[in-house]
C-alpha cells in the first residue's frame, strides 16, 4: 500500500534511484517533525531494494552507533557481507567508505534515519559525509539517505554553513498534512466532524489513523487526549523534544501564543522573558508562522502563531492540566476546556476557508491575479478572509463555526468592517461567508454574496 498523500515524494526519491541504477550516485535528503511519516515513506520505498535501513539512537556514543550500523549491514544485506563486514567502524568515514565499496556492482540503498543523532562525536557527521562524497564517491550505484526530525539542525546542515550544502540531489521537507489532503486519512466522515478530527490531531498520519470515524468527536477526544497515556496527551512533547531545549523559554512562548497572543508584545508579556531569539527559531524550524495584513491601510505590526494545528491544540486545551487527565480527571477537563477547544477550532476552521478561498482562484470563480489573506487596523476591525486583485478589493469573508445560519445582521457587519478598505474596483466586491449552518433565507437572494459550509472547505474536486 502506497503511504496516502506522498506520491511526489515517492515519485522524487524513484527518479533517483533509476539514476542510481543508471550509474549514478545520489544523495538525498528526507526531514521532518516526528509522526509525518518520513519512516512510513522510507520503508516504503526500501522494499524489494538491496537495502539497509539504519536509525540512530539518541544519546548514544560513537562507538555504540557505529557497531550497531554493522550489525545492521549483515542483518539486511546476509551473505553477501557476512565475510566483508567488520564488528564494527572505527569512524563513520570508514563506515561509508565501507558501503560504496559494495555499491560498485550493483544498486545499494542506505538510509540512515535521526541522522543529526549521529552527530554526537568530535566530527559534525554532515561534514564527513560531504567529504566522503567529494573525495571517494565517483561512479558508485548507491543512494544514500539522510533522515531527521530535528527540522532545525537538518535545515543547518543543508544551508550555506552547513556540511550538506549542495551535496544532495534531493532536498526534501516534509510538513504534517493540509486539512484536503488529510481527508484522505478519513473519507467517510462527515465534512463537519472531520474539521474537528483534524483541527485535533492536525495533518499527522498516526494521529488521524487512530481516530474513528464509528465514534463521536467526543469518544474520540476522551480516548486520545483526555485519558492518561493518550496518544494526543502524550505525542508533543515528544515532536517538540527532537528541536527544542525547554530551558530556552519555548514552551512558554508557545503557550502565550496558544492563549491569544498574537502582537510581538503581548507574547512577550505573557511569557515574562525576552523572546527575539526564541521567536525566530520557533519561526525558522515551523513551529510559528508570521502574518502581516493584506494589502494596505492595515497594521504595520505583524502576529504570529502556531502553525501547528495539532500542537496548538495541545497548548491550548492539553498542556496546562496534563497532569489532572494523568490523574484521571481527563472528563472533568474535558468540560472545563470545552471553550478553549471551541477557540481552537474556530482558528482552524478560519484558515481552512482562507485556504478554500485560495482554490476558488484556482478554480477561476474569482480573477487569477487574486491573492488571499486577512486583514486587521489595530485592535478595532479584522477581516477574516480578503481577497485582493492589485490594490482592489474584491472579496470579503467572515468565519463563524456556529450551526445557526448567518443573518442580514451579519452582512450588515460584515459591511461596515468592509468600509475600512480601499474602494473596491468595477468588478464590484463579492462578500463571502463560511459557517457550519450556511446563511439564512434573507441572504439567499443577494447575487454579491457567497455562502459556504464545511462540505466546500473540506471537498477537493
Amino acid at each position: 500500500m502506497n503511504p496516502i498523500g506522498r506520491a511526489n515524494e515517492l515519485a522524487e526519491l524513484a527518479t533517483a534511484w533509476d539514476r542510481v541504477v543508471a550509474g549514478a550516485p545520489e544523495l538525498a535528503v528526507v526531514w521532518g517533525r516526528r509522526r509525518v511519516g518520513k519512516t512510513y515513506l522510507l520503508t516504503h520505498f526500501a522494499q524489494n531494494k538491496r537495502s539497509v535501513y539504519f536509525t540512530a539512537t539518541r544519546q548514544d556514543t560513537d562507538d555504540r552507533q557505529l557497531r550497531r550500523f554493522a550489525e545492521a549491514l549483515r542483518e539486511q544485506l546476509g551473505d553477501e557481507v557476512a565475510d566483508l563486514a567488520p564488528p564494527t567502524f572505527p569512524t563513520w568515514e570508514a563506515a561509508l567508505r565501507f558501503v560504496a565499496g559494495i555499491a560498485r556492482a550493483e544498486p545499494l540503498l542506505v538510509v540512515l534515519d535521526e541522522a543529526p543523532r549521529l552527530s554526537g562525536g568530535h566530527a559534525d557527521f554532515a561534514d564527513t559525509v560531504s567529504a566522503v562524497w567529494e573525495n571517494h564517491i565517483r561512479n558508485q550505484r548507491l543512494m544514500l539517505v539522510l533522515s531527521g526530525s530535528a527540522v532545525a539542525v537538518m535545515e543547518q546542515m543543508l544551508g550555506p554553513q552547513g556540511g550538506l550544502h549542495r551535496r544532495a540531489g534531493v532536498e526534501r521537507r516534509m510538513d504534517p498534512f493540509p486539512l484536503t489532503d488529510a481527508r484522505a486519512f478519513l473519507p467517510d466522515l462527515p465534512p463537519a466532524d472531520f474539521i474537528q478530527a483534524y483541527a485535533a490531531c492536525g495533518g499527522y498520519p498516526l494521529h488521524l489513523r487512530r481516530w474513528s470515524a464509528q465514534r463521536s468527536t467526543d469518544e474520540n477526544l476522551d480516548d486520545l487526549a483526555f485519558t492518561p497515556g493518550g496518544l494526543l496527551l502524550r505525542d508533543a512533547p515528544d515532536i517538540l523534544s527532537e528541536d527544542l531545549d525547554w530551558r530556552g523559554g519555548y514552551e512558554r512562548v508557545l503557550t502565550a501564543m496558544a492563549g491569544g497572543a498574537r502582537r510581538r508584545s503581548k507574547i512577550a508579556g505573557r511569557a515574562q522573558q525576552r523572546i527575539d531569539y526564541t521567536l525566530d527559531r520557533l519561526r525558522r524550524a515551523g513551529y510559528v508562522r508570521t502574518v502581516r495584513a493584506l494589502g494596505t491601510g492595515g497594521s504595520p505590526d505583524p502576529f504570529y502563531e502556531i502553525a501547528d494545528d495539532y500542537l496548538a491544540y495541545w497548548f491550548a486545551v492539553l498542556r496546562d492540566d496534563a497532569d489532572l487527565i494523568d490523574g484521571g480527571q481527563g472528563p472533568a477537563v474535558r468540560q472545563r476546556t470545552s471553550g478553549r477547544w471551541q477557540t481552537h477550532l474556530a482558528r482552524v476552521f478560519e484558515a481552512a476557508a482562507r485556504d478554500h478561498a485560495q482554490r476558488l482562484v484556482a478554480a477561476g470563480t474569482l480573477p487569477s491575479d487574486t491573492v488571499i489573506g486577512r486583514w486587521w487596523k489595530d485592535e478595532t476591525v479584522e477581516i477574516d478572509v480578503l481577497g485582493l486583485t492589485g490594490d482592489r478589493p474584491v472579496l470579503v469573508g467572515e468565519c463563524r463555526w456556529q450551526a445557526k445560519p448567518l443573518t442580514q445582521r451579519d452582512l450588515g457587519d460584515l459591511r461596515r468592517r468592509a468600509a475600512h478598505l480601499a474602494s473596491p474596483g468595477s468588478a464590484g466586491l463579492t462578500f463571502a461567508f463560511w459557517s457550519r449552518g450556511g446563511v439564512d433565507e434573507t441572504l439567499t437572494n443577494h447575487p454579491e454574496i457567497r455562502s459556504f459550509t464545511p462540505a466546500d472547505i473540506v471537498s477537493t474536486g
